[in-house]
Formats: C-alpha cells, structure tokens, sequence
C-alpha cells in the first residue's frame, strides 16, 4: 500500500526520505493539502486572466473609461496618487515640489543653526580634500 502511495507523494511536495516514516493519514492529508493549494493558485492565475482581458478589452473598445489602478485592483491599492503619475508634466511638477520642499527644509536648518551661532565659521575644511589639515606634516 505505501508503495503505491509513494510517487503521488513526492508528485505534491512529501520529501522521499521522510515519507517512509509519516502514517497513512499524514500522507493522505500532505496529498490532499498539497493538492488544495495547487488548485487555489490555479483559481488565482484564472481570476487574474479573466482580470486581464477585461481590462485589455476596455483599453481598446472604451478606452475613455478605462478604470485606474485602485478601481481595476479594488483593496489592493488604496492610495493610487504615485501610480496614477503618468504624464510627464505631472512627473515634472511632483520633481519640482519635492525641490521646493527641500530648499525650505535648508533653509529652515541654516536659519536654526545662525540663531544659535553655530554659522559657517572656521569648518575647518579649507584644505582641497576636505580634511581640515592645511599643513602637511
């Protein structure tokens, strides 16, 4: 009997050398487990052609009302701002406020760092190699 079981358990995951010491039960239920999983990651795959030619039909039929991520793929991606950028105008504009942003963040340090005296002075960094020692010795 363990013998004819024996191929289908490798075929679903069961390791060869731990097969001759699990119970009939303990490889019926690996064979069966191994089996549901497979058949839920087929489901899965299915579910995602069918998604697919959905969307692929609307791109070329509809393509005004083709939906966006978050619609396409509802509860996967809540906030869609990052993908939705596809425009290079709108690239652009998104380089450029990030920029802004950290200009202001710079400046703000620089004017913390004169309120409390700590300006530029004697950085000690006036050597070519950034190193602070002028003389070599």
């Amino acid at each position: 009997m363990y013998e004819k079981l024996y191929l289908p358990a490798i075929e679903n995951g069961v390791g060869a050398v731990f097969y001759w010491d699990m119970t009939y039960k303990e490889i019926i239920a690996a064979i069966q487990g191994n089996q549901r999983r497979m058949k839920s990651e087929f489901q899965i795959h299915a579910s995602l052609v069918h998604r697919l030619g959905n969307l692929l039909g609307r791109a070329v039929n509809d393509p005004k009302n083709y939906p966006d991520i978050s619609k396409a793929f509802p509860g996967l991606f809540e906030d869609d701002t990052s993908l939705a950028k596809n425009t290079p105008s709108e690239k652009v504009q998104s380089q450029q406020q990030d920029w802004r942003r950290m200009k202001a963040n710079i400046e703000a340090y620089a004017a913390e760092r004169r309120k409390r005296g700590e300006g530029n002075n004697n950085r000690g960094t006036s050597s070519p190699d950034n190193r602070g020692d002028d003389k070599l010795t």
